[in-house]
């Protein structure tokens, strides 16, 4: 299979109204959800989610090996899936890897813009939800650019569904620390569970508590890269 290739794309700077809807399950949101004006700086971003094949480069390249390897890389990632997204990888590790190649990952307020862009679309490629343009309630990951309709208003593809993808903020309310994450996820559950699953709208995030490494990898939360100008 070829690799692909992990094109940047530039997003010009922006001024947008960001409003973000938010469901928990066990607790609240202390966070502002907006609705409010939010500056966005020129940056590059990865076109697809970091694969498999391009985090095991990182950890051959630098040695990498997490203080607490709980569940690192569980999902065992091998050349057949060369090009899928790397998952069961921690914000931590997340940071490491987008540190090595001159990235971090994106804010949440970018994040949304990446997906939603001007016009602010309810999905990705707009505003009718279409499960043929991402992995949604599926049985397992695809690779990152099997859904190339499904791409955003400026290029970036598989931002709905296969995997949750990792923001940079850590936050806390005084009880817990928490994250945000996006996209949601190829896996929907049909009950009630911790984290909701399915693909999610651009103007959705979860609230994930941050607990240990081995409870914060999971085999549906991947993430990318942008890189500031």
């Amino acid at each position: 299979m070829k690799s692909i290739q992990n094109n940047k794309i530039f997003i010009d700077s922006s001024e947008y109204n960001y409003r973000v809807a938010h469901l928990t399950l066990e607790g609240t949101c202390s966070l502002d959800h907006g609705p409010k004006n939010v500056n966005i700086k020129n940056l590059y971003v990865d076109k697809y989610p970091v694969t498999n094949q391009q985090f095991l480069f990182f950890i051959k390249s630098t040695g990498y090996k997490p203080a607490d390897p709980q569940r690192f890389l569980a999902h065992n990632p091998n050349k057949i899936k060369n090009n899928y997204p790397v998952v069961c990888v921690s914000q931590y590790d997340a940071m490491h890897y987008a540190k090595w190649v001159g990235g971090r990952l994106p804010t949440d307020e970018e994040w949304q813009y990446i997906a939603a862009g001007p016009n602010y679309l309810e999905w990705p490629w707009g505003d009718t939800f279409d499960p043929l343009v991402c992995n949604h309630d599926h049985s397992a990951l695809t690779p990152v650019n099997a859904h190339k309709k499904g791409a955003s208003w400026c290029g970036c593809e598989d931002l709905s569904g296969n995997a949750w993808e990792w923001t940079s903020g850590v936050y806390d309310d005084g009880e817990h620390k928490f994250a945000l994450i996006r996209g949601g996820s190829f896996f929907y559950a049909q009950d009630h569970w911790h984290v909701g699953g399915g693909a999610r709208k651009n103007n959705y995030h979860w609230k994930l508590q941050l607990l240990n490494e081995g409870m914060n990898r999971a085999s549906t939360l991947g993430f990318r890269c942008v890189y500031d100008v």
